[in-house]
């Protein structure tokens, strides 16, 4: 089944459509601005990134594009609660790396998406989520796993 940006009933499934559809409108509409968007993405792909920072190694939107389930995503709980309320992908992507950016969703502390993810963030904080995890499996103790 297919989206399409003018049927009223694709509208309004999820948070994730909708920006699908968005962005297919957005396409659709602006054709010579998608392209300058697209190449913008590419040249800034081809461009070395420094060797001593450390980037998520894709965007969420990449992501959901490229892979068939959240599962897939290394840091998989927290990419899929941020996802999941209604935060965009590209920041909830961000912040699934532990990357305590919350002023991408808004500069208001008192937005309500914002609070939400910041007791999202605090919590899997609290759980120690993104503690480095040994590389050995025969050292992971798998009960102390945060899921």
């Amino acid at each position: 089944m297919t989206l399409d940006y003018k049927n009223s009933h694709d509208w309004g499934k999820s948070p994730l459509t909708d920006r699908a559809l968005r962005l297919e409108q957005f396409k659709a509409e602006n054709p010579e601005q998608w392209s300058a968007m697209i190449s913008a993405d590419i040249e800034a792909l081809s461009t070395p990134i420094f060797e001593g920072e450390d980037y998520p190694p894709f965007t969420g939107t990449e992501f959901l594009a490229t892979h068939s389930s959240i599962d897939d995503h290394p840091y998989s709980a927290a990419f899929g609660q941020f996802l999941g309320n209604g935060i965009d992908a590209d920041i909830a992507n961000i912040l699934a790396f532990g990357e305590n950016r919350f002023d991408l969703i808004s500069d208001d502390f008192d937005d309500p998406v914002r609070q939400l993810a910041t007791r999202i963030y605090s919590r899997f904080e609290e759980m120690g989520y993104w503690d480095e995890v040994s590389e050995s499996d025969d050292d992971i103790n798998y009960d102390l796993i945060p899921y």
